[in-house]
């Protein structure tokens, strides 16, 4: 027996936990079913509990009266519609895009009276402010189309019902329909229409520095200011070099100009040598003082160009040009500009080169609040609708 135990033993343990797992998983299926047999009676016969509901009498509970749970409904005023949202069941305030022509809403149009453009969220394009029309000036003329421009003006010049609107641009010269029947212009003429030159604003008036130039000091032991010798460093091809110069005897070079030496002096004020210098192929005196920067004495303007909402960079001395050859080209030289004013005059150029009429351009803030007390004395009555369009006929230039 005990060598049948050494031999088999491993064979007896194994069958002991086969039988000691069968009896476990016996007993689990009589609580499984037990469990089954009480969920199936607690469904056939249910516990009744007692109810703690109570009875509500809800006409003699004023509490639950509908005029009193909906009271705070009764006092909230009705929303106003506005540029993010309206009340219920109020149209959402949208407008028409003038160049796409997809509905967009009426914020994208600046208020009345801003200076800046909006923009088109479809087409991307710029968006004049709105205007108020000013309804004395149709004289108790027919406006059909209520767009603010007579019907027989739009007969005389045969205007399509697709162009009749205040802010469309049939002739593609820049210019609205509303803008060109205020300046009495064609529009269906892209040659006629008011000059451009009255949607320029003044934006910045700068001075450019020469960069990579610097006046590092003056020998003056000489007593002709001929034999003098100024000494510049300047940067080139990104190395700092040495120039000694003296009154127009050779040139010197930073990275972009050519410089020649034209004058010296003595400041009588401070005692500093003052040296003045030009660029090859101009007339100009330009000064420089030792260890200060040097900045282009002829100031670069930017201007606005409303019509279009785009800049145009130039300096005092240059000439500019407005328009293209279909819609007629304006050509105007910059005089001066004043940095602290921020006001530039400029002049017309004729056909032949010569000066013409001379004109002062203003910020678009200085143009507005102007044409706002001008408007102010001579205006007495306006409407108070408005069109999405870009009234640009207001003049922003002032005669010299």
């Amino acid at each position: 027996m005990k060598k049948f135990l050494f031999a088999h033993y491993e064979k007896i343990i194994l069958a002991a936990l086969l039988i000691i797992f069968a009896g476990l998983l016996y007993y689990q299926l009589l609580f499984v079913q037990k469990a089954q047999n009480q969920a199936v009676a607690a469904m056939v016969n249910p516990v009744q509990k007692p109810s703690d509901y109570q009875p509500i009498d809800f006409a003699a509970e004023k509490k639950y009266r509908t005029e009193i749970v909906f009271s705070e409904w009764n006092t909230v005023e009705p929303t106003e519609p506005s540029a993010d949202k309206t009340g219920l069941m109020t149209p959402y305030p949208m407008a028409e895009c003038v160049f796409c022509h997809a509905l967009i809403p009426v914020t994208a149009y600046p208020e009345i009276g801003e200076t800046k453009n909006g923009r088109c969220p479809s087409c991307g394009k710029a968006l004049a402010p709105r205007v108020a029309v000013e309804t004395d000036e149709l004289n108790g003329r027919a406006d059909q189309n209520s767009n603010g421009i007579p019907d027989e003006w739009e007969k005389e010049f045969n205007i399509p019902a697709q162009y009749s609107r205040a802010d469309s641009d049939g002739d593609s010269d820049g210019y609205t329909l509303l803008q060109e029947y205020k300046a009495k212009t064609d529009p269906t003429d892209p040659l006629s229409h008011p000059k451009y030159i009255t949607q320029i604003f003044v934006s910045a008036i700068s001075q450019q520095r020469f960069t990579g130039l610097e006046l590092v000091s003056v020998d003056t032991t000489k007593s002709d200011k001929k034999d003098w010798v100024a000494t510049f460093n300047v940067v080139r091809d990104s190395r700092r070099r040495s120039a000694f110069m003296r009154i127009n005897v050779g040139t010197f070079k930073n990275n972009t100009t050519d410089f020649s030496v034209v004058d010296m002096e003595m400041d009588e004020g401070t005692q500093e040598p003052i040296v003045y210098i030009q660029r090859v192929g101009k007339i100009e005196r330009i000064p420089c003082r030792p260890k200060q920067a040097v900045y282009d004495p002829a100031p670069r303007v930017r201007f606005l160009n409303k019509l279009y909402d785009r800049t145009i960079t130039t300096s005092v001395g240059a000439q500019f040009k407005l328009g293209t050859a279909k819609t007629g080209e304006e050509l105007y030289k910059v005089v001066s500009a004043n940095p602290t004013a921020k006001e530039v005059v400029v002049e017309t150029v004729n056909s032949d080169g010569s000066p013409g009429e001379t004109l002062k351009i203003l910020p678009a803030a200085k143009s507005a609040s102007a044409s706002a007390s001008a408007d102010s004395g001579s205006k007495t009555k306006s409407s108070s609708t408005t069109k999405s369009s870009s009234d640009g006929s207001t003049s922003f230039l002032q005669k010299q």
